[in-house]
């Protein structure tokens, strides 16, 4: 058996030859090793040795995986550029220009509260429920302000498709470019949808009923 070579003729490789190969540090590729996510064999002299086809086993998963950081990453950053983008367009619809500027306001806090709420929802498992109860309030009284200040039902869901198809759209290019069956993303799709379904009920629900109560609805 030559130096780099295991007893079963697979290809070892020196601690420094793995980390240049996996682009991380010693100390990483060390605590990586103790924690059990790469196997290494110990030489007679102590030193680690670490079989390239594990490694690059190891690679191949990695980049499989969509980590919830990857997700924030994500809905962090292109959404916000389409969900202005949305914005430019709700501007040009007659009905946004009737509007006064508390009332414009309101819708644009709309977007920003339905993305903030979906991206917490999305990388916050453990709160999940906690979310989906702030994101039905926080829907209700969108609803009753709107119902208040007059824009039309029609209106309202015109607003909140343009703000969600973004939210959307992202996390369906997530599943499709990073082509992966488990891990955070393979669920972003789904839990996208649940969560503003949710909110738009709510949301729905006080428009009317506040639109029963002041006599306005059928």
């Amino acid at each position: 058996m030559t130096q780099g070579e295991s007893n079963t003729g697979q290809n070892l490789l020196t601690i420094g030859q793995a980390c240049r190969l996996l682009g991380v540090s010693e100390a990483t590729l060390r605590n990586w090793t103790d924690e059990g996510n790469i196997k290494a064999f110990v030489t007679p002299g102590g030193h680690r040795r670490y079989i390239e086809a594990d490694l690059r086993s190891f690679i191949a998963a990695q980049s499989r995986m969509f980590t919830t950081q990857n997700l924030i990453d994500e809905m962090e950053s292109e959404p916000r550029h389409k969900i202005q983008m949305a914005r430019e367009r709700m501007a040009g619809a007659p009905w946004y220009n009737s509007l006064d500027d508390e009332a414009k306001s309101k819708l644009r806090e709309l977007g920003s509260t339905v993305y903030g709420l979906t991206v917490e929802y999305l990388t916050r498992k453990k709160d999940r429920d906690e979310t989906m109860c702030s994101a039905r309030e926080v829907g209700r009284q969108f609803g009753e302000y709107l119902a208040d200040v007059g824009i039309s039902l029609t209106d309202v869901l015109e607003a909140f498709i343009m703000h969600r198809s973004p939210l959307i759209q992202v996390a369906s290019d997530i599943v499709k470019r990073e082509g992966v069956l488990r891990g955070q993303a393979a669920d972003a799709v789904p839990l996208v949808t649940q969560i503003t379904d949710e909110f738009l009920l709510a949301l729905v629900e006080a428009y009317q009923a506040r639109q029963r109560r002041d006599g306005k609805g059928s």
